[in-house]
């Protein structure tokens, strides 16, 4: 389906969230329930996508699961957090970025699905929620998040909304 089919961005949202809750459910038998602790699921699952990717770097089907998936880690927080909503276009990222406001920021969840298929274990979008929702990443974090943060390639998560 086209974007131009729905009638309004909430009902394309829905649209694509739902996608991943299907193709979870469908293709990788994990059910997910728009719980925060389903994101760490959602992970699993892009990570398994990634290593299909890197197997023959096709880009075929990237673009569509990571916006479904990204969808659905923002419907998550749109679901539990107050005052979270979606936006089409942002004016840096351009067209069919789908900013989340969130946090008194933005964030593009569907970005990060997207860096997660492609790059791997240092664009973990568990990693991204619980450091933005923490609201620091200079508190005290379990030593896997520690070893995370340390990553040489890993950009700074304040300055990587996206």
């Amino acid at each position: 389906m086209s974007e131009e089919e729905f009638k309004s961005l909430d009902e394309l949202i829905n649209y694509l969230a739902s996608s991943a809750v299907e193709v979870s459910q469908k293709s990788f038998q994990v059910t997910l329930n728009y719980s925060p602790e389903s994101i760490k699921a959602v992970e699993k699952i892009l990570g398994k996508l990634h290593e299909d990717y890197t197997k023959d770097k096709s880009m075929l089907g990237i673009n569509g699961l990571a916006h479904a998936f990204g969808a659905y880690i923002g419907e998550v927080i749109r679901r539990t957090e107050p005052g979270v909503r979606w936006e089409r276009d942002h004016e840096s990222a351009g067209e069919k970025s789908y900013p989340l406001h969130w946090l008194g920021g933005m964030a593009f969840p569907c970005g990060w699905a997207y860096r997660r298929i492609v790059n791997g274990e240092e664009d973990n979008v568990w990693h991204k929620y619980y450091l933005l929702k923490s609201g620091s990443t200079k508190r005290l974090l379990p030593a896997r998040e520690k070893r995370f943060l340390r990553n040489k390639n890993r950009r700074r998560i304040e300055e990587h909304w996206s």
